[in-house]
């Protein structure tokens, strides 16, 4: 028993340090100019390490090493050879069991799900590392954060977050897009979920997302959810790329939305090798596998 509790805590501190990896390297750098929203260039993402790192992290969160209330946990953390071929078959069916996409369904999957998961994968991570410095990527420290979808193509919104920004308690609604030559498509795409919500759609599924975080939250912030929290509201639309498009002009898409400028938060994140970077992530977490699960 020691054995496994030991290696579960290696397990632990191996999630811990590739955070604190990924945080050392990577960047947010505000771009000036539009009125319609805040651009916010992520940088560092392309390195070997950042690379590696996000791997081991994107196990962790499978296993659950990441609480909703984004402290690091051990209790899901699991040990032995059973419990190893459980995890590689899982991460197979998400991301593949090699980088060879040669067939027009293995490029769909590779295009539509696995690099799309990945995408997701890193905008939560992310939003785990927010509170290292609240000013940057959402201007407030995260209490409550949605566990990131096990399915690639499970419904719903990308990311799920309460913050507090002031004194107010707010809801940051993540919504994550991948696409090598099309990112301002993607980033129109995603505007448009933002405007649905603004119509009054998916409310019945917010609310369901809001008291599933609600217990995570202290009493006094939790009395602000059915009060305020709804209407308090941040959209991260997050839109990994390679072919560069003018993100600082403006969008009359993100314009036309009811949140004011610093709550419509643009995350860029432009790749000089968008399919090697997903690959170099995969291969992390596939090798992750045998590193998390001892």
């Amino acid at each position: 028993m020691g054995g496994i509790q030991s290696g579960v805590g290696l397990s632990l501190r191996l999630v811990e340090a590739a955070l604190d990896e990924i945080a050392a390297s990577v960047g947010l750098r505000a771009l000036p100019g539009p009125s319609s929203h805040t651009t916010l260039v992520v940088s560092g993402v392309e390195s070997p390490e950042v690379a590696r790192s996000l791997g081991r992290v994107l196990v962790g969160l499978l296993l659950g090493a990441v609480r909703c209330n984004v402290s690091l946990a051990a209790a899901l953390l699991v040990g032995g050879a059973d419990d190893r071929e459980q995890l590689a078959g899982d991460v197979v069916e998400l991301i593949g069991a090699n980088n060879s996409f040669v067939t027009d369904g293995e490029i769909l999957f590779r295009d539509t799900k696995r690099n799309a998961w990945l995408a997701e994968g890193l905008l939560h991570v992310l939003l785990v590392l927010q509170n290292r410095d609240p000013g940057e990527l959402l201007g407030g420290r995260i209490h409550a954060l949605r566990q990131m979808h096990p399915i690639p193509t499970q419904q719903g919104f990308d990311a799920v977050a309460l913050y507090v920004h002031g004194d107010v308690l707010s809801l940051a609604i993540g919504e994550s897009k991948a696409s090598r030559l099309d990112g301002s498509g993607q980033l129109t795409q995603a505007a448009k979920i933002f405007k649905s919500l603004d119509s009054g759609d998916h409310l019945r599924h917010l609310r369901q997302e809001l008291m599933a975080l609600e217990g995570y939250l202290s009493p006094d912030l939790a009395g602000q959810v059915a009060n305020s929290v709804l209407k308090q509201r941040c959209y991260v639309p997050s839109i990994v790329h390679e072919t560069s498009f003018d993100a600082s002009r403006d969008r009359v898409t993100l314009k036309g939305l009811t949140p004011p400028r610093d709550h419509k938060r643009l995350l860029i994140i432009r790749l000089q090798d968008f399919h090697g970077f997903f690959d170099s992530v995969a291969d992390a977490m596939r090798e992750a596998v045998a590193e998390i699960v001892v």
